[in-house]
């Protein structure tokens, strides 16, 4: 009799429960600037824009000069530190407990007949200690173009990725990262990789290279699976080749948003890397966010001037929010807040919104 009185509770609650889903995903949502924090650089570019959970603190790569790399804290939208030491060209950020990680791309010049001219190119990692930020280490890579980079703390391992060389170099984890050896991408040659997304839970790298989404087994080091999403676009002669860019890993339905230069974005099936849909976007995205409570996916969109969302449960979009000014192409979520962290580069800021339901 028990079994049978709480199946009748559940069967009494299920519809509620259904109902009120349904409810939340028909309400309308609207997405209010609450904060704008200017940025001290006056250069227009900008770059990765990650958030830590371990300590609420979002992490800004500034820039394409010597801005460096800028600390907020999610909680009160404020700017903690900006940290230039080393960080030269800033590019992809990650951290463990202790450490944060900040990929540069560093440019020696030489003066010739007049103008400076880049006569050497090298790829550099920053450690950052979490406790004063104060820079603690710092070594060059293997390869060339140093651009995103993952830390996997169950495996005690640092990945960088390699955008001119074509390959990810792997590192002992800690205060001094030690060179352990490299894993090679597909294609060999052509655009390197971009911002992948690490599954560290399944000891896995989904990483786009050139126009191909590859899922590398960091176990193996081999790439298990990899697709091509240049058949889904027709063929020119005149634009670029489509590049697959920034994504994020949806675990509830286990699929890979990925974002690419050519106004679209693809769901993949996270298990064979099948393309399950395609949503378009204002402009070419580099940077994906994701809220797991809210199921949005924002898309962030350089010349579109702002970002798009995208209900990760429809897979359909919700809307496009526009923040007025280029180079708004790169962005992170606080899940805790649901607040969203929008580099705006013509802007020279970080713009903070909050969605708002109703």
């Amino acid at each position: 009799m028990r079994f049978i009185r709480y199946g009748k509770i559940i069967a009494w609650v299920l519809p509620i429960m259904i109902s009120f889903t349904a409810f939340a995903q028909a309400q309308t949502v609207s997405f209010k600037l609450i904060k704008v924090i200017p940025l001290p650089t006056v250069d227009r570019g900008g770059d990765v824009v990650s958030y830590d959970p371990s300590n609420h603190k979002v992490y800004v790569s500034m820039g394409k000069t010597d801005a460096g790399g800028v600390i907020i804290n999610a909680d009160n939208d404020t700017l903690v530190k900006v940290v230039r030491n080393g960080i030269v060209r800033p590019g992809g950020i990650a951290w463990n407990n202790k450490y944060v990680y900040w990929t540069s791309d560093v440019h020696l010049k030489e003066n010739k007949g007049g103008k400076d001219v880049t006569v050497k190119r090298f790829g550099r990692v920053v450690v950052v200690d979490k406790n004063n930020w104060k820079t603690v280490d710092s070594f060059t890579t293997i390869g060339t173009g140093a651009d995103g980079i993952w830390a996997d703390q169950k495996l005690g391992r640092l990945y960088v990725g390699l955008d001119n060389s074509n390959w990810i170099e792997e590192y002992s984890l800690g205060k001094h990262p030690v060179f352990i050896g490299k894993i090679s991408l597909y294609p060999e040659t052509g655009d390197g990789p971009d911002l992948g997304v690490l599954v560290s839970a399944q000891h896995l790298l989904y990483m786009p290279d050139d126009s191909w989404e590859e899922k590398i087994n960091l176990r193996t080091n081999q790439i298990e699976t990899k697709t091509n999403i240049a058949p889904y676009f027709p063929v020119s002669s005149i634009s670029h080749h489509p590049n697959t860019k920034g994504q994020i890993y949806d675990p509830q339905s286990k699929t890979i948003w990925v974002g690419t230069n050519r106004s679209k974005v693809f769901v993949f099936d996270a298990n064979n890397l099948h393309v399950i849909n395609q949503l378009p976007a204002r402009a070419g995205v580099d940077q994906i966010a994701y809220d797991p409570t809210y199921h949005f996916v924002y898309a962030f969109e350089s010349d579109a001037k702002g970002f798009n969302v995208y209900n990760a449960q429809t897979m359909k979009p919700v809307t496009f929010v526009s923040t007025g000014y280029g180079k708004t192409h790169t962005g992170a979520v606080d899940p805790s807040n649901h607040k969203i962290f929008v580099y705006v580069g013509e802007a020279h800021a970080v713009y903070v919104y909050q969605p708002v339901h109703g």
